[in-house]
């Protein structure tokens, strides 16, 4: 093996390593949250030694802060997937509720412990929220110009959105007892948001 090729392994194997470090964290974290997320049980997850992580990562709030990272880059290309040109509020909402599906678990944990969280983590969560709720804007203007919806702060709209589902994932054990809440109200999220905004007639 050239020197070459063995550089190119090792620096496979690293990544591969650090990959599956942060796998393992995002599995701890769906079950025992953020504050269970030691580096001892993301190295025990792994069945590698302890101080693995840290030559992955320097520290425990580096690790976490890769953590928030790593979901939200999965939800942000799902709604990077709207196909359409310009979607509607109705598309806008409907991939954002199958991006919560998908990252139900994870997600609620980040809404519950953001407060606990590194500063750069959080800022993350608000990014993620920043970026659907431009999304939202969008979508509500474009209809506004077409007088499909009622005249209201498209700000406000956004807002309302984020605050009725941050709700209902923060309460997921109340609204959606061991089943996902997205999944049980969903529809009915969607329709509270749209019989504020729309007119008689809906959009396509």
């Amino acid at each position: 093996m050239t020197a070459k090729a063995a550089i190119n392994q090792r620096t496979r194997q690293r990544e591969a390593t650090r990959r599956q470090l942060v796998e393992a964290g995002l599995r701890v974290v769906a079950v025992s949250g953020f504050a269970g997320a030691s580096t001892a049980a993301i190295a025990k997850a792994t069945g590698k030694a302890h101080g693995t992580v840290f030559l992955h990562f320097r520290t425990r709030e580096a690790l976490v802060a890769e953590l928030v990272a790593e979901v939200g880059r999965g939800m942000s290309a799902r709604l990077a997937e709207l196909e359409t040109v310009a979607p509607s509020l109705s598309e806008v909402l409907d991939a954002h509720l199958k991006t919560l599906g998908e990252n139900e678990a994870l997600y609620s944990r980040l809404l519950g412990e953001a407060s606990t969280l590194p500063l750069a983590a959080r800022a993350y969560i608000f990014a993620l929220q920043s970026g659907i709720a431009s999304r939202l804007r969008a979508a509500y203007l474009r209809e506004h110009g077409l007088g499909r919806v009622r005249a209201i702060d498209p700000i406000a709209l956004a807002n309302l959105w984020i605050g009725l589902s941050n709700h209902y994932l923060l309460n997921r054990d109340l609204f959606a007892p061991g089943a996902s809440v997205i999944a049980a109200c969903g529809a009915l999220m969607k329709t509270q948001i749209l019989g504020l905004v729309q007119t008689n007639q809906e959009s396509p």
